[in-house]
């Protein structure tokens, strides 16, 4: 009896040995470097993979015909994740995972819809998935377009996806909202192929479609495109994709091989020496320039170039051969990494390991404790607080955007005044949008200063420094940046600093207030980007700022909500962390607004006093200001309409204010200002402003300006429309231009 225990545990032994012998290992840690190892799913095509931003130990495999599976150890173990997924015959083209909120996922493909457009949402990392598709609709084809070509996230707003779906007349189509609507593109023919987005305006994008239209381009963030190359009419393309390191550069593929453009797919050639049969393995290595990966239809093989295309080599050694490849992907937080989706499972390939060269762009440091301006009062703050009312209590993102301005040339103010936080501050007091709250920089105001800056300075390559916020603390996106040559303002709590290089995987800081260096210094993390970029495009907005506990929305002309809202919270100051400039402010965001008659919406749960202000900027950043004053009743929405075309000059005649005193008078004398105390008052206010400005008193004067504004909105009902308009033009105009 012993002696047959013995026995079968010896041939159990020798047969996991020989089954653990010849299996095909997951590779789980690391793959080799210069061969390919087999990760998983030998039992399944795969078509596509995706690697979590935030964890490169969990994988996501798109299959044909077997729907999503996950992995949490990277490949070791897979697990289907198909909740909600009514039909997965057919085979999954994309994944995404959202960079700053791993819990939420995208995917899409084609034969995998539920009778309408195959795109699928999950907010609980793929334990559950839902359909997304509202707004993709029948165009007259018999129903609505079906098969998700690709799909791609914004990688500075991770809410806005652009999907290129064919199968009934598709396009492509964008979702601000994170997949709850979408809106399709105009211009294009049906059913393009793939889209891809430019590394450094995320308002430019390319796609192709084979109904005889070749090339297309977007230059207003995918809601128009435009042919620019008839280059592949009639063809099937089924990749492109941008340079991530320079946007001139793009790449394309159909079966014949790879063709590169070097001025943003105008012209087109085909890649010398590529592999032809490729679908849709085509992708760009994310930190590594000129490197570009393409892989066999049929053969197995996968090639490389290192040199923008010039040359290709081959790097199979690992693949199967006579195996389809259909996805690459060296994921950016795993770039030591390629992976494989073949049609006999998942594959890594282990790269060459990159050591990113230190970077320090050249930021000058500004602290806002230093002479002159450290002991300048700040804004208005010797009213809001008058014990400690200097520029080194208040002033580090004041100090931080002169900073990031002297860093791209801007070293004088229109006027020839050299640039830093004391003569910044003082611009900005003279205007009616400087600051808004209690001391809280208006980066808006910015842009319309680099703009007005532009020729003092003697600059030709850029127009203005166009703002963009992005609430995140995604490094990747504050490395990208510096890479490409653009220092953040990083918002930390109660503070704000520039991120100015790389050393070793961590990014350098200059800090106005604190003698620190390194982003590790605050936890290694940040609440905002605020990036001012070198442009040529528009700078409108609307910017709207209320209270933070009432609820505001603001809607375009179809009732759709638009914008972005977050809390600018206060500065702490660096010298007393009890000490903050004032309450949170709620501040809307809607970059590059198109003509319409936009509605806000403001609610509350409790009865209230709101106060709304209200920034329209047209595209040169010239701004017309009011404020909306009211009650709001709990529960009960409160609309105030707004009408604006960002494309019209706010200011089409200059006014002067011999011309707004005329003015004020011809409508009392009229009889349009119908009652004569408020008349009187706002002589009052017109002349205190009238007589600060001849001496040159001008904040002061700015102050009566608005003191001015302010009475007309409120007795605004005992003025006719006529006078009341000319008026508040009046009293903008001077507002913006003392």
């Amino acid at each position: 009896m012993k002696n047959s225990v013995f026995y079968k545990l010896i041939l159990f032994f020798l047969f996991f040995l020989i089954v653990n012998f010849f299996a095909q290992k997951s590779y789980a840690i690391s793959p080799t470097v210069g061969s390919w190892t087999y990760v998983g799913l030998n039992d399944y095509l795969v078509y596509t993979i995706a690697v979590d931003p935030n964890n490169s130990s969990i994988l996501y495999a798109g299959t044909a015909g077997n729907g999503i599976l996950k992995s949490t150890n990277r490949g070791d173990t897979w697990t289907p994740i198909n909740n909600g997924i009514s039909n997965y015959t057919g085979y999954f083209t994309t994944i995404i995972v959202d960079p700053t909120n791993s819990n939420v996922l995208y995917a899409g493909g084609v034969g995998v819809d539920d009778g309408s457009t195959g795109i699928l949402k999950s907010t609980n990392e793929g334990v559950n998935w839902f359909y997304s598709h509202e707004g993709i609709i029948d165009v007259d084809f018999g129903g609505p377009p079906r098969d998700v070509n690709t799909m791609i996230i914004d990688p500075r707003d991770h809410d806005i996806l652009y999907a290129s779906i064919g199968n009934r007349c598709g396009s492509i189509y964008k979702t601000t909202d994170g997949a709850t609507n979408w809106t399709r593109g105009i211009g294009l023919a049906c059913d393009p192929t793939g889209v891809t987005i430019d590394p450094f305006d995320s308002n430019i994008l390319y796609t192709h479609t084979s109904w005889g239209q070749g090339v297309n381009k977007s230059i207003d963030a995918g809601m128009n495109w435009t042919n620019i190359s008839g280059f592949g009419n009639n063809e099937v393309f089924y990749g492109i994709s941008t340079d991530p390191f320079n946007s001139n550069n793009l790449y394309m593929n159909n079966i014949s091989g790879v063709f590169k453009s070097s001025d943003q797919g105008v012209n087109w050639n085909l890649s010398n020496g590529s592999p032809d049969n490729i679908y849709r393995a085509l992708t760009t290595d994310p930190i590594r320039t000129n490197t570009v990966y393409l892989g066999d239809n049929s053969s197995g093989n996968v090639s490389v170039t290192t040199n923008g295309g010039t040359t290709w080599n081959f790097i199979s050694n690992g693949l199967p051969n006579n195996t389809s490849v259909k996805y690459l992907l060296v994921p950016k937080n795993d770039p030591s990494v390629l992976y494989a989706a073949t049609e006999a499972g998942l594959y890594a390939y282990g790269l060459t390991p990159f050591n990113q060269p230190p970077i320090s762009l050249d930021v000058p440091l500004f602290k806002q404790t230093s002479e002159p301006w450290g002991s300048q009062v700040y804004d208005s703050a010797n009213k809001w607080f008058p014990s400690n009312p200097n520029i080194s209590a208040w002033g580090c993102a004041l100090t931080s955007a002169a900073m990031v301005f002297r860093y791209h040339g801007i070293n004088k103010l229109p006027d020839g005044t050299t640039l830093d936080p004391g003569t910044l501050n003082t611009w900005l007091k003279k205007q009616k949008d400087g600051y808004v709250g209690k001391g809280l920089l208006n980066w808006l105001a910015l842009s319309r200063l680099s703009k007005q800056a532009i020729s003092t300075n003697n600059i030709t390559a850029f127009d203005a420094l166009e703002f963009k916020k992005k609430i995140s603390s995604d490094k990747n996106l504050v490395k990208e940046d510096i890479m490409n040559q653009i220092p953040d303002i990083l918002g930390e709590p109660g503070h704000f600093i520039v991120a100015k290089g790389i050393e070793n995987d961590i990014i350098t800081i200059n800090d106005p207030a604190y003698d620190k260096n390194l982003l590790t210094q605050y936890g290694n993390t940040f609440l905002s980007i605020n990036k001012f970029t070198p442009s040529n495009t528009d700078l409108s907005y609307i910017m709207l700022t209320i209270n933070p506990n009432i609820d505001i929305t603001l809607k375009d002309g179809n009732r759709v909500e638009v914008g972005n809202s977050f809390i600018e919270e206060p500065i702490t100051n660096p010298d007393n962390i009890g000490e903050t400039n004032g309450p949170p402010l709620k501040i809307v965001y809607l970059e590059k607004p198109t003509a319409d008659d936009y509605e806000i919406v403001l609610n509350s749960p409790t009865e209230t006093e709101y106060n709304v202000g209200i920034y329209l900027y047209d595209i040169n950043g010239e701004v017309f200001t009011k404020t909306k004053k009211g009650s709001l009743q709990a529960d009960e929405d409160s609309i105030i309409p707004i009408t604006f075309d960002p494309q019209v000059n706010l200011y089409p005649k200059k006014i002067s204010f011999g011309k707004m005193g005329s003015d004020l008078d011809k409508s009392f004398r009229e009889g349009q200002i119908l009652i004569p105390t408020v008349y009187e008052a706002l002589n009052t206010y017109f002349n205190q402003a009238f007589d600060l400005r001849r001496e040159k008193r001008d904040d002061l004067a700015l102050e009566k300006l608005i003191s001015f504004e302010n009475f007309l909105y409120e007795s605004k009902d005992t003025i006719l429309e006529d006078a009341f308009n000319t008026l508040i033009y009046d009293v903008n105009y001077l507002e913006t231009h003392l």
